[in-house]
C-alpha cells in the first residue's frame, strides 16, 4: 500500500499489489484525475489490457453500486476491496467518443438525455444510494439538515456569500406545493452527477461512468445537470421545480463538503457553490 503524494488519506495499491490482483505486470500507470476524495489512473498491463484504476474515499457508494447493478450502461469492473478508508476498483477502459465530443444542438442533447434517463431508470438490482429524497418526509429531513448546517457555516464565517434571509426563503421554497408535487411524481435511482463527459457513445449504446453518488430522486434531475454542464438553460425543457431540486442537491453537496468532509478547510469554492445554488433556486 502507498499514499497519494498530495492527498495522503487516499490509499493506493502498489504496482506489485495491483499486478497480483489483476494477474498481469504493470507496464505503465498514469494519473488522469485527482481530488481530495479520489484518484483515477490509467493502467497499461503486460498482457495488453488497459484499465482505469480508481481509489476513492467515502461518501462514495460506487463499488457497491457496480456490484448491485445490472445494465449494459455500466462498463466492466473489478472490485479490489479496501485499503484503510479507501475503496479501490478497476473499470474497463472505453475507447469510444464522449457525448461531450459531439456538436449537438440543445434539442439534440435533450433527446440523448431523455434516452439516458429512461435507461438509467431501467437498471436492475437492489441499488445503493447516497441520498434518498423520493418522498416528502425524506425531503423535509434533508432540507432541515442542510439549512441548519448552512446557518452554522454562516454563523462561524465559513460561508460569507449568502445570508440568513436567503436561507429562510429557500426553506419556504422547499415546502411549496410545486416542489413537493414534482418530488414525488417520478422518483427513481438516478446517476446523481450525470455529465456529457461521463457518457460514452459506443457501437452498441451508451456507457456511463462515475456512479459515486446515486440518488433516489425525480428522474429528470439527471437531465438538468446534463444541460447545465453544457451551458444550456434547463428551464426551457424541464419543470422549474425539478430544476430547483437539482440546485438544492448542489447546495447539499456544498454544505456537506464544507461542514462534514473538509471542516478544517475554508475553501471559497464551497461558498461559491452555495451562493450559485441559492441564487438559482430563488431566481
Amino acid at each position: 500500500m502507498e499514499r497519494h503524494p498530495a492527498f495522503s488519506d487516499i490509499a493506493l495499491h502498489t504496482d506489485d499489489e495491483l499486478a497480483e490482483a489483476l494477474g498481469a505486470p504493470i507496464e505503465e500507470r498514469e494519473t488522469i484525475h485527482v481530488w481530495p476524495l479520489s484518484c483515477v489512473q490509467r493502467v497499461l498491463l503486460g498482457d495488453g489490457r488497459t484499465l482505469v484504476y480508481k481509489a476513492q474515499l467515502p461518501p462514495t457508494v460506487e463499488p457497491e453500486y457496480y456490484q448491485a447493478a445490472s445494465s449494459k450502461l455500466l462498463p466492466g469492473h473489478q472490485d479490489l476491496g479496501g485499503l484503510d478508508a479507501s475503496r479501490s476498483m478497476t473499470i474497463e477502459w472505453i475507447d469510444a467518443p464522449l457525448l461531450a465530443d459531439l456538436e449537438l444542438e440543445p434539442t439534440e442533447l435533450v433527446e440523448h438525455g431523455r434516452r439516458l434517463v429512461t435507461q438509467i431508470g431501467e437498471i436492475g438490482g437492489q441499488l445503493p444510494t447516497y441520498l434518498t429524497i423520493g418522498d416528502e418526509q425524506t425531503w423535509s429531513d434533508l432540507v432541515d439538515e442542510v439549512l441548519e448546517r448552512h446557518e452554522k457555516l454562516l454563523a462561524d464565517g465559513r460561508f460569507t456569500l449568502t445570508n440568513h434571509e436567503s436561507v429562510r426563503k429557500v426553506r419556504a421554497w422547499a415546502a411549496g406545493d410545486a416542489v413537493l408535487n414534482a418530488l414525488t411524481a417520478t422518483p427513481q435511482v438516478i446517476h446523481g452527477d450525470l455529465k456529457a463527459d461521463q457518457v460514452f457513445i459506443t457501437s452498441d449504446g451508451y456507457r456511463v461512468i462515475d456512479w459515486q453518488r446515486p440518488v433516489l430522486a425525480p428522474a429528470d434531475v439527471d437531465l438538468v445537470l446534463l444541460l447545465v454542464d453544457q451551458g444550456i438553460d434547463p428551464r426551457e425543457f424541464i419543470d422549474p421545480a425539478i430544476v430547483g431540486i437539482f440546485w438544492f442537491l448542489r447546495l447539499h453537496w456544498a454544505v456537506e463538503a464544507q461542514y462534514t468532509l473538509f471542516p478544517d478547510n475554508r475553501w471559497r469554492l464551497f461558498d461559491e457553490w452555495s451562493q450559485e445554488a441559492i441564487t438559482t433556486i430563488l431566481g
